[in-house]
């Protein structure tokens, strides 16, 4: 009985490929935080001056806060159906 096996990513591809995707991120978490302040007056206009800086800083504070979550989630769906399904989702 022969198996066919599925064929090796290499190693580079791999190591290229999260890195890629860990600069992309860290990249989106950067921008956010350069404009805070023109996100807090723009998107937390009713509140003061005060209250829309705390507030874009606690948004910021969840989307970090949500990676290791996302992560824990989109991981075991994407080792189930696919990364292909995972991505759609």
């Amino acid at each position: 009985m022969t198996e066919t096996a599925a064929p090796r990513t290499p190693m580079r591809t791999v190591i290229a490929a999260s890195a890629a995707g860990t600069a992309f991120e860290w990249y989106d978490f950067f921008i956010f935080g350069s404009l805070l302040t023109i996100i807090s007056k723009n998107f937390f206009a009713a509140l003061g001056p005060t209250e829309s800086q705390i507030a874009s800083l606690a948004l910021f504070g969840v989307g970090f806060a949500f990676r290791p979550l996302g992560a824990l989630i989109f991981g075991r769906v994407g080792d189930r159906l696919g990364r292909k399904s995972a991505f759609q989702i």
